[in-house]
């Protein structure tokens, strides 16, 4: 998703999308590229770290819409688009576009569509109210974002039955 921002041209094919919806949530297809949607680019395997980073300020990415594990779908607040994968680790992370401020006097959106998800600034998880018929899963649970970003990773604990 790299330089997605362009000057709208209403009808031209690689600026068209596809709202997919159960009814909780939406992926957004590319017209263009057929069973390609917008999502965070999440692998199975990832480390919470890595989540956490994704989730945090990520570039987003188009994923396979039907076969990919999670990173794919968004649930709508009506005015932004939360990632149900980081929601569901623990983050509220939207889709967003940033600023970038020009001789301080002049901010211009940048041209990469990201997600954002820091803490404070953007909408919490505890702020967030999802109506949905089913939950998001995901694999990681992120209680405190800062804390794997400033490298104090908690340890898991096994359990008696391991």
């Amino acid at each position: 998703m790299k330089d997605s921002l362009k000057e709208c041209r209403e009808y031209e094919e690689t600026q068209l999308w596809r709202i997919i919806s159960d009814r909780s949530f939406i992926m957004i297809e590319s017209f263009d590229n057929p069973g390609k949607c917008i999502g965070v680019d999440y692998d199975k395997g990832d480390s919470e770290l890595n989540v956490a980073k994704m989730c945090f300020n990520g570039e987003l990415v188009l994923r396979d819409c039907y076969d990919a594990d999670y990173g794919a779908e968004w649930y709508f607040t009506g005015g932004q688009l939360v990632n149900s994968f980081c929601w569901s680790a623990g983050l509220s992370s939207v889709m967003t576009v940033l600023f970038e401020d020009k001789k301080q006097l002049i901010k211009e959106c940048q041209k990469d569509l990201t997600v954002y998800g820091a803490v404070g600034e953007a909408l919490l998880k505890a702020d967030t109210f999802m109506f949905v018929n089913r939950l998001p899963t995901s694999p990681i649970d992120i209680p405190d974002v800062d804390d794997i970003l400033d490298g104090k990773i908690p340890k898991l604990t096994k359990s008696s039955n391991d």
